[in-house]
C-alpha cells in the first residue's frame, strides 16, 4: 500500500477473516476532540452499526501511564471496525482529515481487491474444481453415517481457521479466562491439524 495512514488489523467478523481499522486510532486522526468512548459509543447508535457484523470489541488491560495519579492497570474498551463502517465514519465528520481518510479507506479497499484477483484465469477454474471435490468428499462422508461426523475443508481454509484460532488465543489469554477455555482451542486445533496431514 501507498503510505499506511492508519493501521490496518486483520479481525475475524462476522464468520470472515477481514482487514479492519481500530476506532481509537480513526479517531484520533480525525482529531475529534471529543472523548473516544462516547464519540464512538454515539455514532454506532445513531447509524445503526451491528456488533458482529461491522465491528467488534475487545478488552485490553492498559498499562498505567508515569507520574499519573491512576497508576493500577484499567480495563479498555477497543472497537475493531469495517473498512465499511470506517469510511462511513470518515464521511459523517465532514471535514478534511475525514475526507482524506475515507479516500485511504477506498485504497485499500482497492488494493485489497487487486490482491484477491491477481492470478483470474487459471486459479478460478482450479478452486472451482477443489471446491467441488471438497464437496464430493464431504458427501461421501455424509453417506457413511459415521458418529464422529468429520469434516473435509481446503488448506486455505485450514490456515484462516488456524489463525484465527490464535488470534482468538492470544486474545483470550490477555483476559485471563478459565482453562476450559484454552482446552476447547487446543481441541479444534488438534482436529484441524488432523484434517491437515489426513488429507
Amino acid at each position: 500500500m501507498a503510505m499506511q495512514l492508519i493501521t490496518l488489523h486483520t479481525r475475524f467478523i462476522n464468520e470472515q477473516t477481514i482487514d479492519t481499522v481500530n476506532a481509537r486510532d480513526l479517531h484520533t486522526f480525525l482529531e475529534l476532540g471529543r472523548d473516544f468512548s462516547n464519540w464512538i459509543k454515539a455514532r454506532i447508535n445513531r447509524y445503526g452499526f451491528i456488533e458482529g457484523e461491522d465491528f467488534m470489541c475487545v478488552e485490553n488491560l492498559s498499562s498505567p501511564k508515569r507520574a499519573s495519579a491512576k497508576s493500577r492497570t484499567q480495563k479498555v474498551k477497543e472497537y475493531f471496525i469495517t473498512l465499511d463502517m470506517a469510511k462511513e465514519l470518515a464521511m459523517v465528520e465532514r471535514n478534511d482529515k475525514g475526507k482524506q481518510a475515507r479516500r485511504y479507506f477506498i485504497d485499500c479497499e482497492k488494493q485489497l481487491h487487486e490482491q484477491k484477483h491477481l492470478p483470474a484465469t487459471t486459479t478460478d477454474k482450479t478452486s472451482f474444481q477443489e471446491t467441488e471435490k471438497y464437496q464430493l468428499l464431504n458427501d461421501m462422508i455424509k453417506s457413511l453415517k459415521l458418529e464422529s461426523n468429520p469434516v473435509v475443508i481446503p488448506s486455505k481454509e485450514l490456515v484462516d481457521l488456524i489463525q484465527a484460532v490464535r488470534m482468538y488465543q492470544t486474545q483470550i489469554a490477555q483476559l485471563r479466562t478459565p482453562d476450559w477455555v484454552n482446552d476447547n482451542i487446543t481441541r479444534v486445533k488438534d482436529l484441524a491439524q488432523r484434517n491437515f496431514t489426513d488429507f
